[in-house]
């Protein structure tokens, strides 16, 4: 019995993916033993900084006796999407600081979402290293220096925002600017200590880009996930795929018109494909979130 192999290696081996989301490029919950940030990162603490490292599973920046003080981590990576998203858990229990998240950054300017205690905002910003900051967006954060909140900074097309909500709450304050122009690939985020004695801890650092489910494409460009093909006296079609919940199989005649619907499950499953003559054929496999095609020739 001769037979089409429909191989669905995962979502990693998907020829189209037609939804766009949040996908995670990078994620850190810090969770190693003390020490160091790790190779990911090159860190810069101004003299007066006594701490910027991992402690007791958070990433911790401090001063003592000197201030002002100021430390920078950046992730070493290049981030080249049009669309990304950094966030992370921030708490500190003290006032006199300033914390922010950087993105885009070339070296001249740089995007910088966060808050500063002493006036006890949030705030939007266009920062030029050797011209200072242009404030885009700003408002009250009603601080709880008890609390620990999340701060997810956004740049999508030309829209920007900025959201410091408490964690484990949906009491969001957000903020909006328009202004993405500045073309840069670099990602960090950095606190600036106004006075003595201050601490802030930093947990589950993200980064995401707004993107397709993968970019599988330029991985399998030369691999067919159905073979043979031209298929020549076929019986079946095997599908093989290692998807956590069911898709939907649909085959297309060359005019468009659905010929074929199957739901597949978990495990293997195998369809006749008698039904078929022979012409071109259009596969696709579709779940809620993405979809993928590919072209079937039957010869019989």
């Amino acid at each position: 019995m001769k037979k089409i192999i429909l191989l669905l290696f995962s979502v990693f081996a998907l020829t189209q993916i037609n939804a766009q989301s949040w996908q995670t490029l990078y994620f850190d919950d810090f969770n190693r033993a003390d020490g160091t940030l790790g190779s990911n990162y090159t860190v810069s603490p101004s003299p007066g900084m006594t701490q910027s490292n991992i402690f007791n599973n958070e990433f911790i920046i401090a001063n003592e006796a000197v201030a002002p003080a100021y430390c920078m981590a950046s992730y070493v990576n290049a981030i080249n999407y049009d669309s990304i998203r950094i966030s992370c858990k921030f708490r500190a229990p003290y006032s006199g600081y300033g914390f922010s998240i950087g993105a885009r950054d070339n070296g001249q300017f740089v995007y910088r979402a966060g808050i500063m205690s002493n006036s006890d905002t949030i705030g939007i910003y266009l920062y030029d290293y050797t011209g200072g900051s242009t404030t885009l967006a700003a408002e009250k954060a009603y601080l709880d220096i008890s609390k620990t909140y999340v701060m997810d900074f956004s740049l999508k097309s030309n829209a920007i925002s900025f959201k410091f909500v408490e964690f484990g709450t949906t009491d969001t304050i957000a903020l909006f600017a328009t202004a993405n122009t500045v073309a840069g690939n670099n990602i960090n985020f950095g606190s600036y200590h106004f006075t003595p004695n201050v601490s802030i801890f930093i947990d589950d650092f993200k980064i995401e880009a707004y993107t397709s489910l993968t970019s599988i494409d330029d991985l399998i460009k030369d691999r067919s996930l159905i073979y043979p093909n031209p298929a020549f006296n076929t019986e079946t079609i095997t599908i093989d795929y290692n998807f956590n919940n069911a898709v939907t199989l649909n085959i297309y005649n060359i005019l468009g018109k659905l010929v074929r619907t199957e739901i597949l499950q978990k495990d293997q499953n195998i369809f006749n494909l008698d039904y078929l003559y022979n012409g071109i054929y259009i596969v696709e496999i579709k779940s809620k979130e993405w979809s993928a095609k590919q072209k079937l020739i039957v010869k019989k």
